[in-house]
């Protein structure tokens, strides 16, 4: 059986790198046929022009903020690198229910468990086992960029492991309730909550805001030089640590978004093309609702629109899949065709 789901799992590999392939194909020839040269068209055209974010609107509050979306893309292509989705977080649950690791005592006299990185090195390689040798190399550099650097800031070579493993389960793979938990158990599992069934307040708030130092770093500097000296002695709940980490102002409330990129990121949308990028839209499409044309995730982001389209304001929906869409022309065409029946008659 194993063997079976093994051939399978590679077939359906084939197939999906045979379409991505063509993909890339299409949009070669588009580009081409185009001539395109950076932010250009022929004659000199703007192939697209940046447009400020307060000029992009939500037509329904499922269409995703535009700086949310950037911000969550950019977690998805770190998910990508290091390959955490397929690292379920159970997984780490056996890593820290297999290992010991001793108590140290911090600069500050704080217990931690906490590791040289080269030690991490050897968890990470266990944990990302299925990773071809330079892939996992690349997997390591850019945790060493965007997460160690943030843990490590006094450079002293060491890991509060339990820090890590709470940082680094939003975004490993599982029920997303599964790795919040996990989260609040990691947390727990630090000498300076051991022993308790519930987190300190502090260590919950210093964690929160690690996380979003790490993953929303336009947001972490200031925030980060809050949580130095507080000495708030309460404690925290994992229901209360849910409604904190849930909070989409001070929490990690991104999870939300990055889950419908998890989910629906490879969804294709048929024939579409984006209108800026000129690739086939695959993951969520914008469609812009006065002017009809359709963006993919990455130009909404960057706020990018076609030249030709110079509005005051852009109103877009989002589509995660074709059959949202036909749906809304269904009822489109359904309520048009009421309104005109008494006109016709």
């Amino acid at each position: 059986k194993n063997i079976s789901f093994s051939l399978d799992l590679q077939k359906k590999k084939r197939q999906q790198n045979k379409v991505e392939l063509h993909d890339a194909t299409v949009h070669l020839k588009q580009l081409q046929k185009n001539r395109l040269k950076g932010n250009g068209g022929d004659n000199g055209e703007e192939a697209f022009i940046t447009v400020e974010p307060t000029k992009f609107k939500r037509l329904g509050e499922k269409t995703t903020l535009r700086s949310d979306l950037a911000t969550a893309l950019d977690i998805r292509g770190f998910q990508r690198i290091t390959r955490f989705n397929h690292c379920d977080v159970d997984q780490i649950k056996k890593e820290i229910s297999e290992n010991d690791i001793p108590v140290s005592y911090s600069g500050g006299g704080v217990p931690e468990k906490s590791i040289r990185k080269a030690s991490l090195e050897e968890i990470l390689c266990r944990l990302l086992s299925f990773l071809k040798p330079e892939t996992f190399v690349g997997a390591v550099k850019a945790i060493n960029q965007k997460i160690l650097s943030v843990l490590d800031e006094s450079e002293s070579g060491r890991v509060d492991v339990g820090m890590f493993f709470a940082v680094i389960a939003p975004i490993c793979g599982g029920p997303p309730d599964k790795r919040k938990r996990f989260a609040y158990e990691a947390l727990l599992w630090r000498p300076v909550n051991e022993g308790s069934n519930q987190i300190r307040k502090t260590d919950a708030q210093r964690y929160i805001k690690l996380l979003r130092a790490i993953y929303i770093p336009s947001h972490g500097t200031s925030e980060m030089l809050e949580i130095h000296g507080d000495t708030d002695t309460s404690l925290v709940s994992l229901a209360e640590f849910l409604v904190m980490f849930d909070d989409p102002d001070w929490g990690f409330g991104i999870m939300s978004t990055l889950l419908k990129l998890e989910i629906g990121d490879r969804n294709r949308h048929g024939s579409h093309v984006c209108a800026t990028c000129r690739y086939p839209i695959i993951g969520p499409r914008f469609k812009e609702m006065k002017s009809h044309f359709s963006l993919c995730g990455q130009c909404y982001s960057e706020g990018k629109v076609p030249p030709s389209y110079k509005q005051e304001a852009y109103k877009f929906k989002e589509y995660a899949n074709e059959a949202e869409a036909l749906k809304d022309k269904c009822l489109w065409f359904g309520l048009h065709s009421k309104g005109s029946s008494p006109t016709a008659a």
